[in-house]
């Protein structure tokens, strides 16, 4: 048997269904396109860039994108950023002082109330009562 690497099965990724009769087909540089777009959404959470000029930015279309990264990180594209910033801000309010209004702002939240509402329905507890837990 040929020994196998963690690239290997990437780029063997397959068909994702889209619809009736409708396929699409990854290729290794579509699946490298995705990972960038995914190390974009990391580095850029807190204003992250749309649907549109992120597939510009790595030069794939946005059906196949938000297809692609949807299989392969489990999670669309807004799932994933909205659980980067809850992540980053639960960090934030464990190990810092700072207000909830400046944590919402630094992910990336214009209005505290969204933020709040955002991190109860991700945690179950507001932002406030998470701090005090811990």
């Amino acid at each position: 048997t040929k020994p196998e690497n963690a690239f290997t099965n990437q780029i063997n990724y397959g068909n994702i269904n889209i619809g009736a009769n409708r396929i699409i087909k990854l290729t290794s540089s579509d699946i490298h396109a995705i990972q960038k777009a995914h190390d974009i959404l990391e580095k850029n959470y807190n204003n992250p860039p749309n649907i549109s000029t992120l597939s510009k930015m790595v030069f794939l279309n946005e059906q196949k994108l938000k297809a692609g990264f949807s299989k392969h990180y489990h999670m669309s594209i807004g799932e994933y950023t909205n659980h980067i910033k809850m992540n980053i801000a639960a960090n934030l309010l464990s190990t810092t002082d700072l207000s909830i209004e400046e944590i919402s702002q630094k992910v990336g939240y214009n209005y505290s109330a969204n933020f709040s509402k955002m991190f109860k329905k991700t945690y179950g507890k507001t932002p406030l009562k998470f701090r005090k837990t811990k």
